[in-house]
């Protein structure tokens, strides 16, 4: 199996604001499918390596923790990252920004989505979105992937059971687990949740510290 060993995805947005210190954000729907790894994950433990080789799946690592999650059309990337107050405060960060994703989704008409485990967003117990944090001191860089109409068969094909699971996900498989806007009656675009989640992400980037 072909592994990226060097953090690749959006490293380029966290080295631009390396350089000239502006808070920035990138928020896309992936072209294709690709397998990503937490920085302290193992390709062996979390991943069907022959599959994901066989069906040219790369797979990449990111900066900041988490476990492996596959990324596909049809979810909505956001990554961002800013200078904070904090050194610390990791989970109210989480939970702050989460929270733009709720306030995107309530003029479309979405209910019901609730912070589970340390960082994801759930409807009716079934995570709807997973999340990713690096910290440099102050500089954060948050990474989020929300599921709007993927295909979640993916997820059993490239992805073992995690060795790491929040409380809540009660030993369910992937596809019991993980759901989408699509499957829980939201039949929304890629289009509208971007543009929805963009005016958000305006908003408030640069009131986050």
């Amino acid at each position: 199996m072909r592994e990226a060993h060097a953090a690749t995805v959006n490293e380029d947005l966290l080295e631009s604001f390396l350089n000239d210190p502006r808070p920035r954000y990138r928020l896309y729907e992936p072209e294709q499918v690709c397998v990503v790894m937490g920085a302290g994950r193992k390709a062996e433990e979390d991943v069907f390596g022959l599959r994901a080789e066989a069906d040219g799946v790369p797979v990449l690592r990111r900066r900041g923790g988490g476990g492996t999650v596959v990324l596909s059309p049809g979810q909505v990337v956001l990554a961002l990252v800013t200078e904070v107050d904090s050194p610390f405060q990791n989970l109210a960060y989480f939970r702050t920004i989460n929270h733009w994703f709720r306030l995107a989704l309530q003029p479309l008409g979405v209910s019901g989505i609730e912070d589970r485990g340390i960082s994801d967003l759930a409807i009716e117990d079934r995570k709807i979105l997973g999340t990713s944090l690096y910290r440099r001191r102050k500089i954060l860089f948050y990474q989020a992937s929300l599921m709007v109409d993927n295909d979640l068969s993916l997820f059993d094909r490239y992805l073992r059971f995690p060795s790491r699971v929040p409380d809540y996900r009660l030993g369910r498989g992937h596809l019991e687990f993980c759901t989408n806007l699509r499957l829980q009656g939201y039949p929304l675009s890629i289009l509208e949740v971007s543009d929805s989640l963009e005016e958000v992400v305006r908003q408030r980037l640069f009131d986050l510290a």
